[in-house]
This record gives C-alpha cells, sequence and structure tokens, in this order.
C-alpha cells in the first residue's frame, strides 16, 4: 500500500502527516487534528482510506470543504496524487499519494510488457556542409523517435485493456455503514452539537434581507434619558447613511480581497472569552429572549436599550427580515401561540406600544407591529453603545463613510425563522446554550462591501479594544461575512 501524505498549510504553520487509517479535521477536540482557523467547524473534514483508495467527506460543515476549487456535496469523494483540499478560512491541504515524484502506474497495474530495445547504430558525425551525412543522421533520429512513440502507445493501450476487463472507470466505493467514518458521513448535523457555543457561533450567524429605507418610519418625539439617546432620526437619513456605505469603492472588495491581514486577536479560536462570558451570564440568572414579547420586558425594563437607527458615522442594517403578523409567543422545542390580553408578554408589548419613546402603536395594524419589530431589534446592552461609537467614529473618520451594523440583540424566534432558510443551521431542542445574539452583547459590522484597506483598519481597531479587554471579536467568512464583535455585560472580561 503506498505511503499518502498530507502536506497541510494553516494559522498553525505548515506541516506533514502520513495517513495511516483516517483524520478527521476541525477546530475542536472533536476533530482527531486540530487547526486554529475559526472558519472550520468543530469536525470539518474526514480523509481517510479504504483499501488502495483515499477518500475525503466534508462532515456537513458550515464554510464547506473544496476539492481542486470545487466545493464538495454530502458523499466520500476518492482523491488523487496532487489533488488539493480547501477547508476552513485560511487551511489548504496537498494530498501526496507514493513518493515525492511517483511514478506513473496504471491502475490496476497490468504486467510489465517485455519490449527489445532496438540496436541502433550511431551515425558518423557529418563533417561541415556534408549533405548524406545530415540527411542519414536526420533519418536515425526519426527512427528513435518513432519507436518512442510506439512504446508509449503500447504502454497505454496495454493499460485500457486492462482497465476494459474491469469495466474501464473504478466503481464509487462500498461503504460499510456499520464503520465509524459512513456515520458520520450521513449525520445531518454533520457531528454538531446543538448544545456547544462553537457550533452555533459557526450556525447561527445569519444574515437578514437587507433593509430598505422606503418601509422605515421616522422616530419623533424621543427625548434622551439616563442611559439612553435621543432617538430621533429619520428614514431620510437612514436611506443617505446606507448609499454612502454601500458606494462602489475603487479597490477590490468582498469576503477575502487581496491584501487582507487578519490580525491574531481575530485569529485563532475567536471564541474562547464568548463562551466563559455567556456562560457567566447563564450562571447569574440571565434569561435570554425568546420572542418579541421578552424583548419588550427588557426594554421596558431598560435591560437593553435601543439604538437610534443611523448616525453620521454608522447605520443599523436591522429588521429587514420583520414580519406584520400577530405577536407570538415561543417556547421550547418549537411551541408557538398567539398573545392575547392576560399573558404578561401581551401586556407588556400593549403598554411599550401606547409610549415607545414618544411613539404610539396600534398592535391591531400590521404595519405597526411590523415598526414595532424593527425597533425591539435595534436594541443591545448599554455597555455597547460607546463601542460601537467608538468603532464608528474612528472608520468614518478614516474613510468618511458610515458603518454598516447588520445585526444587534435578536429573540430566539426570530433567529429560528431566519435559520429556516439556512442550509448549515441545526434543531433547537432546548435552551441548554445561550446564543451570541440572543445576549444582548453582539452586534456584527458587514464587510463585504469594504476594501481591504477598509476592513484592515477595522480589524486593527478590533484588534486594540480587544488587547485593552473591552471586547472579544473575530472575523466570519462565508454568507454573512462581517466582523462579529461581542462585549461584556458588565464591562469586565471573563475569568479565564
Amino acid at each position: 500500500m503506498q505511503t499518502v501524505t498530507l502536506k497541510i498549510d494553516s494559522p498553525d504553520g505548515s506541516q506533514s502527516i502520513e495517513l495511516a487509517d483516517e483524520i478527521t479535521i476541525g477546530r475542536t477536540d472533536a476533530a482527531s487534528l486540530t487547526l486554529s482557523d475559526t472558519g472550520l467547524s468543530r469536525r470539518n473534514t474526514t480523509i481517510f482510506r479504504d483499501g488502495d483508495d483515499v477518500l475525503v467527506v466534508d462532515e456537513g460543515s458550515t464554510n464547506g470543504t473544496f476539492l481542486n476549487g470545487k466545493q464538495m456535496g454530502s458523499s466520500p469523494v476518492i482523491v488523487r496524487n496532487g489533488d488539493t483540499l480547501r477547508l476552513g478560512t485560511y487551511t489548504t491541504i496537498a494530498i501526496q499519494i507514493g513518493a515525492e515524484e511517483p511514478e506513473s502506474v496504471a491502475e490496476p497495474e497490468p504486467e510489465s510488457p517485455v519490449f527489445v530495445t532496438p540496436t541502433v547504430v550511431s551515425p558518423k558525425t557529418p563533417e561541415p556542409n556534408d549533405h548524406s551525412a545530415k540527411i542519414v543522421f536526420g533519418s536515425f533520429a526519426m527512427i528513435g523517435v518513432i519507436v518512442a512513440v510506439a512504446i508509449v502507445a503500447l504502454v497505454f493501450s496495454s493499460g485500457d485493456a486492462t482497465n476494459s476487463a474491469t469495466n474501464s472507470v473504478r466503481p464509487t466505493p462500498v461503504i460499510n455503514t456499520a464503520s465509524v467514518i459512513p456515520m458520520r458521513v450521513i449525520d445531518p448535523l454533520g457531528g454538531e452539537n446543538d448544545d456547544d457555543l462553537d457550533d452555533l457561533m459557526a450556525s447561527w450567524e445569519v444574515e437578514e434581507k437587507e433593509i430598505d429605507a422606503s418601509t422605515v418610519t421616522d422616530i419623533t418625539g424621543s427625548k434622551a434619558t439616563e442611559g439612553e439617546p435621543d432617538l430621533n432620526v429619520s428614514a431620510a437619513l437612514l436611506a443617505d447613511r446606507q448609499k454612502v456605505a454601500m458606494e462602489p469603492r475603487n479597490g477590490e472588495t468582498g469576503i477575502r480581497p487581496s491584501g487582507l491581514n487578519v490580525p491574531k486577536e481575530l485569529f485563532g479560536d475567536g471564541v474562547i472569552k464568548q463562551k466563559a462570558k455567556l456562560r457567566e451570564m447563564n450562571e447569574s440568572g440571565y434569561q435570554q429572549p425568546l420572542d418579541f414579547g421578552d424583548l419588550a420586558i427588557k426594554r421596558i425594563g431598560k435591560e437593553l436599550i435601543e439604538m437610534p437607527m443611523a448616525g453620521e458615522s454608522y447605520y443599523l442594517d436591522v429588521g429587514g427580515s420583520a414580519s406584520d403578523g400577530p405577536f407570538m409567543s415561543f417556547a421550547f422545542p418549537n411551541v408557538r401561540s398567539e398573545l392575547a390580553a392576560g399573558n404578561p408578554k401581551f401586556d407588556a408589548l400593549v403598554k411599550l406600544a401606547s409610549d415607545f419613546s414618544g411613539q404610539k402603536y396600534d398592535l391591531s395594524n400590521a404595519a405597526h407591529r411590523k415598526q414595532m419589530r424593527i425597533r425591539l431589534l435595534r436594541m443591545f446592552n448599554k455597555l455597547a453603545r460607546p463601542i460601537l461609537l467608538e468603532l464608528a467614529g474612528a472608520y468614518h473618520g478614516k474613510f468618511k463613510r458610515p458603518l454598516r451594523v447588520t445585526s444587534l440583540t435578536r429573540s430566539m424566534d426570530y433567529q429560528i425563522g431566519l435559520n429556516a432558510t439556512n442550509a448549515n443551521s441545526f434543531p433547537v431542542r432546548g435552551p441548554g446554550s445561550l446564543p451570541p445574539h440572543t445576549s444582548g452583547c453582539a452586534f456584527d459590522l458587514a464587510r463585504k462591501h469594504m476594501t481591504a484597506e477598509e476592513q484592515n483598519f477595522v480589524m486593527n481597531k478590533l484588534a486594540e479594544m480587544e488587547n485593552a479587554g473591552k471586547l472579544d471579536a473575530l472575523i466570519e467568512y462565508g454568507a454573512n461575512a462581517c466582523f462579529h464583535v461581542f462585549i461584556y455585560s458588565d464591562g469586565r472580561p471573563p475569568k479565564m
């Protein structure tokens, strides 16, 4: 059996590993090889041997596995010598089968044909201007070429004949469904764990629809209070800030523009501090908002504050997926019912609708219900506001553009609704975990529309603030390419 070597380049450096049986690559100890690439799932990709074949399978990862630049499906695929895999964000794997410079051998291996080496008489070295000698020399050279071509043709015809005897194309290997690897292959969760924050981070970061400023109403009559800002902003300002933020750039933009330089603070594990802090919040009795009724209760109690929908240095692209239907209650695993008078959550919504920072809403009016939902999605922990303004102010001062903020606080039912169309999501079976965006401590900054210079500037600012103990940040890829920012609910980094 030939030696198989995996040449891996990742944030951990370059390494070569000999594949004896199988290896699973991921970002946690659920994998046999752990790499500090935030774009990897817990168990991202498995490479294994089946006799003389080497196969690779994506384990239902969030960001996928790419073979020679093409994204793989859910079935195992045979790989060949020289193939390249790309997974996660920064990890590439070159497949080497056999020696460093393996000989080309037909598969299955035919018996070596016996060739008679022709005897070639060396011609006399032609003298200058000896035309007859040149003709003789050229003739021998032509004979040599013909013999070489004949040998190559014989090798290939022999190989073809052998392959024809075995149905020409190698069949897809038969998978033993009782073995370990196939169980992971057919696992619809790809080995993901719905009680693990790493997986929640990877699978719950779902992008909303882009906000349509023409469907947003002005906020008037608001007055700044202690700890809460003046919310009076017109939809026209929101539309203007949106237009400026999304104006075409001169340079390359996108998820991985040339020159993107991710600092170590946004690299590596990226969720250790968030996991620790969310665990502290759970242990201290924080109640995650299951529905908009819970968000209303947190709004009235000033546990969460509303952020103005736009300013000179930022705008909130949130609420684009908000519906106008009746308000519903939500309970695990998926129990929903329309809220009615007498329910504390409904009563909270009625109270808020009567005076929503100077605005009045009618819960029987569908358009009003939608506006209330949009506003409730503009909330987060009061300690997040100065951090967002500091980031936005620095960015605007440098580039004269506003930051596009794509997510603040989400209720559990709203998040589940977004995940309904996310192929990478998984069922939510209970309240055991606290997704970051239900904590009130997270917000996302969109980046696909930015150049590498802009993204590098924001990342360096985030790294500076992370080193100052103000937040934890990471870079996200995939459909919701953003900078995920997590602040500390009490202003203190977690105990590690």
